[in-house]
């Protein structure tokens, strides 16, 4: 591929799938796995690194979202 004629300000990372539907997914699949989990404080400990590791995914999509809008206005300029 010729990138000298690639027109990044129209290339849209985030159309290329919806960060945000598969974090729920995943977020919904990890409830239901901690649910089979009959040991309390494991459940509790799972829960807390299921719940950072969702928070810190959506924390990504965030800043891929914000780097894509700054690239874009970059090569607009």
């Amino acid at each position: 591929m010729d990138f000298t004629k690639f027109d990044f300000s129209k290339f849209d990372v985030t159309k290329l799938m919806d960060a945000d539907a598969v974090i729920d997914q995943i977020e919904k699949s990890n409830q239901t796995a901690l649910g089979l989990i009959t040991d309390a404080k494991s459940r509790e400990i799972a829960q807390t690194i299921s719940t950072a590791s969702i928070q810190f995914a959506r924390a990504q999509a965030a800043a891929v979202k914000a780097y894509h809008e700054a690239v874009k206005k970059a090569v607009q300029a």
